[in-house]
């Protein structure tokens, strides 16, 4: 009940921006696959190729278009958005022996960049983070250990979708 709650309250959220237009609708498409990947993610683990790379294609094509952005700046956005993680990942793994992240967090961050450029990229890993970071403290709080593996996949969702929302404040502060 509070996911449908959730999801309609982010629709509306859409329309009330974007009104009823191609653009809001093509935000209500985005918005709709970040709220099935973050449930799936967050209950399972694993971001579903056919739902990330969906994404991704689609903000490509959309793009061509000039929706969201520049085709080459969207272009850009899913090489960076994969690589900068894929090079977090390879890192962690080299120092660590362990895996840090999944493959469908590289592929996520490379639909977002996608949809909205390399340039959202910084703000959007960084809100992630930030949420994520929150996430971790509040299950540290309930549990009392630090022994908690959190998914990724939400806050990337969260903070495309409050990126996407709010992007002219976003573009004023920074």
């Amino acid at each position: 009940m509070i996911v449908l709650i959730l999801h309609y309250g982010l629709f509306a959220l859409v329309l009330y921006r974007f009104g009823l237009s191609l653009h809001g609708l093509g935000v209500l498409f985005l918005t709709e696959g970040l709220i099935v990947l973050a449930i799936i993610d967050w209950h399972t683990g694993l971001l579903p190729d056919c739902l990330t790379l969906s994404l991704l294609w689609m903000g490509l094509a959309l793009n061509i278009l000039h929706f969201y952005t520049d085709i080459e700046s969207a272009v850009l956005g899913a090489m960076v958005g994969y690589v900068s993680l894929w090079s977090l990942y390879r890192l962690f793994k080299l120092a660590t022996g362990k895996d840090g992240m999944g493959y469908g967090d590289f592929k996520l961050l490379a639909a977002l960049g996608a949809w909205m450029g390399w340039q959202a990229l910084p703000l959007i890993l960084f809100l992630a983070s930030s949420l994520s970071l929150f996430a971790v403290l509040w299950r540290f709080i309930i549990t009392r250990s630090w022994q908690v593996k959190l998914p990724f996949g939400p806050g990337l969702a969260l903070a495309a979708y409050l990126f996407v929302v709010y992007k002219p404040y976003f573009s004023t502060i920074f």
